[in-house]
C-alpha cells in the first residue's frame, strides 16, 4: 500500500494535465432511436420510474452536502456543479483535503462533528469501521434499480458485515501488464493473444530474457502473487479469498516461489537503486521499465498517461497494454484492481441524497456522462485540454455507450480496445475491502517473526510453502477477531 500510495501522489501530481471520455448508455439508445430532445424526455421519465419503483423521491429542500475525495480536483469540481444543475436545491461543497495522512484529517473532521456527508476512505476499512463512520446505505443500495448495472465483482463489494452494505466502490484502476511491442519485434518474438493465459505470460519472461543482450524478461510494481490467486482460483480477493476464508497454500505460494527463482536467474530486471542496477544500465537510479531493455512492466491503468510520453516514445519504446491474463483453468476473467472506496458518513441528515452523491461520482451513469463531457470539453486559457488522459479510471458500470465512449478518448490501438473489452470483473485488493487485512500485513505478513515475507523468500531466507498453511491460518485469524471486534 506505501508504493500504491507513493504512485498515487507522483500520478495524482501527472495527471492535472490528464485527459478524458465520453459516453451513454444502453438504456437510453433502446428507449429512443429518435433525436436527442425526445431521448432527453424519455430518460428523464426512465429517471422517475426508476426513483417511483425503487426510491424515495429525493428532497425538495434546500440542503447542503460536502464531500470529500483525492481525486482529481477539477474533475471534481466539475462533477459538483453537474450535480447541483440536476438537483439545484442542493449545494455541494467540496472538502479538500492532503493526501497524506488522509484517515487521519477524517479523523480530526469527525472529532468536531464535521465529517463529510460524502468521503472516501483510505487503506484500511478498520479505522472507519471502528469510529463508526460508516452509513449504512442498504436501503437505498439494494432498492437502486442502477445498481443492477454494477459490475458484479464490484456490486458485491462492501458488505462488511454480511448483511449492510456500508461502502462502495467508487474508482477502479485494473492492474495492468505493458509490453514493449518494438523489443518483441527486434527479438522476433511474435505478440501474445489478447486471451493469453498466465502460464504463457511467464514463459514470455524467460524466452524474453536475453543475458548477453542485457534484456529482462519483466519488471514489477504489481506481483505475480496477487495475480495468481486471483486469476488461477478464480479468487474474489488477494490471498485466496473465496468470498468465505484466504488461502494462501496454492497459488500464493507457487507465485512467490516462481517469482523469487526469476529474480535470482535474471529474468527479472534489477532492482531500483542496487549494485546490480548500476552494473546493468550505468545508472543505478534508472527505472528500468524507460531502459528499453525490459519486456514486461507489470504496473496500473494510471501509467498509460505516462508512457506515452516522449521520454519513452523518443527511446523506441513502445509500451502496450495487456490485462492481467487469465488463469490457465479459470472459469472467469477476474483481474486484480486498484479499488477505492466511497462511504456516506453516519452522522449525514440527508442519507437519501448523500447517496445519489455517492453514486453520481463514483459509478452512476448520469456521473459517467458528466466525466465524458469534461474530458473533451475542459480546457486551459491557452486552448489545450485539460485532460489528456482519461482520469478517474474505468467505469464501473455494464454500460455499453460509456465503455464506448471512454474508447474514444484513449489510444486508438486494438491493444487498448482488447484491454477494455476484458476488464469487467476487476477484484479489489485487500485492505479496503476486508476487514482485518491491514491488521494481518503490518504484524505479521510485513513485520511477524518472518520480517518482510516475500523479501525473505526472495532472498532463499525461507520456503513459502513451509510457511504458508500458517499464514492462511493467521490471516483467517485476523479476519474473524476483526470482525469480532468490529461488528460484535
Amino acid at each position: 500500500m506505501v508504493r500504491k500510495n507513493l504512485v498515487r501522489i507522483i500520478f495524482t501530481a501527472l495527471f492535472i494535465l490528464l485527459v478524458a471520455v465520453g459516453c451513454s448508455s444502453k438504456e437510453s439508445t433502446s428507449v429512443d432511436p429518435g433525436g436527442k430532445a425526445s431521448e432527453g424526455t424519455k430518460n428523464n421519465q426512465t429517471e422517475q420510474k426508476q426513483e417511483a419503483v425503487g426510491l424515495d423521491p429525493m428532497t425538495t429542500e434546500n440542503i447542503t452536502l460536502t464531500y470529500a475525495s483525492w481525486s482529481n480536483p477539477v474533475l471534481n469540481q466539475f462533477l459538483a456543479d453537474k450535480f447541483m444543475e440536476k438537483y439545484p436545491n442542493i449545494t455541494v461543497e467540496l472538502v479538500n483535503l492532503e493526501f497524506d495522512g488522509w484517515n487521519d484529517h477524517l479523523t480530526n473532521l469527525a472529532s468536531i462533528g464535521d465529517l463529510p456527508d460524502v468521503y472516501w476512505y483510505l487503506g484500511n476499512v478498520d479505522v472507519p469501521i471502528r469510529n463508526g463512520w460508516l452509513g449504512d446505505m442498504t436501503e437505498y443500495f439494494d432498492n437502486d434499480p442502477e445498481s443492477d448495472q454494477i459490475l458484479s465483482t464490484m456490486k458485491i463489494q462492501g458488505y462488511f458485515d454480511g448483511e449492510r452494505k456500508l461502502a462502495a466502490p467508487a474508482q477502479y484502476l485494473p492492474f495492468t501488464v505493458f509490453l514493449d511491442e518494438n523489443l518483441f519485434n527486434k527479438l522476433n518474438v511474435p505478440m501474445p493473444s489478447p486471451d493469453w493465459t498466465y502460464s504463457e505470460m511467464v514463459e514470455l519472461m524467460q524466452e524474453m530474457t536475453v543475458p548477453e543482450q542485457g534484456i529482462f524478461g519483466y519488471n514489477t510494481f504489481t506481483q505475480l502473487l496477487t495475480m495468481a490467486p486471483i486469476v488461477n482460483q478464480d479468487a474474489l480477493g488477494e490471498f485466496g479469498w473465496d468470498g468465505e476464508k484466504y488461502d494462501l497454500t496454492k497459488d500464493w505460494a507457487d507465485a512467490i516461489t516462481q517469482h523469487a527463482q526469476l529474480v535470482r536467474s535474471g529474468v527479472h530486471s534489477p532492482f531500483f537503486d542496487t549494485d546490480e542496477a548500476e552494473a546493468a544500465f550505468g545508472d543505478r537510479l534508472l527505472w528500468p521499465a524507460s531502459s528499453g531493455r525490459v519486456a514486461m512492466q507489470l504496473d496500473a491503468w494510471w501509467t498509460n498517461g505516462l508512457f506515452s510520453q516522449p521520454e519513452f516514445v523518443d527511446k523506441g519504446i513502445k509500451w502496450v497494454p495487456y490485462v492481467v491474463p487469465r488463469g490457465d483453468n479459470a472459469k472467469s476473467q477476474h483481474k486484480p484492481a486498484f479499488t477505492d472506496f466511497g462511504a456516506l458518513s453516519s452522522a449525514t441528515k440527508h442519507p437519501r441524497e448523500a447517496y445519489e452523491l455517492l453514486k453520481f461520482f463514483g459509478w452512476g451513469k448520469d456521473g459517467w456522462l458528466a466525466k465524458l463531457e469534461a474530458f473533451e470539453t475542459l480546457k486551459h486559457d491557452d486552448g489545450s485540454l485539460v485532460f489528456t488522459f482519461p482520469d478517474g479510471g474505468l467505469p464501473l458500470i455494464n454500460d455499453e455507450e460509456i465503455w464506448n465512449g471512454l474508447k474514444k478518448f484513449l489510444p486508438q490501438s486494438k491493444y487498448v480496445s482488447d484491454f477494455l473489452d476484458r476488464a469487467k470483473e476487476p477484484v479489489p485488493l485487500g485492505g479496503a475491502a476486508q476487514p482485518g487485512f491491514q491488521t494481518f500485513l503490518d504484524e505479521v505478513y510485513f513485520g511477524g517473526e518472518y520480517g518482510d515475507v516475500q523479501q525473505a523468500i526472495i532472498n532463499g531466507e525461507v520456503n513459502a510453502h513451509d510457511i504458508a498453511q500458517n499464514l492462511t491460518d493467521m490471516i483467517n485469524r485476523y479476519r474473524e477477531e476483526a470482525l469480532q471486534e468490529l461488528f460484535w
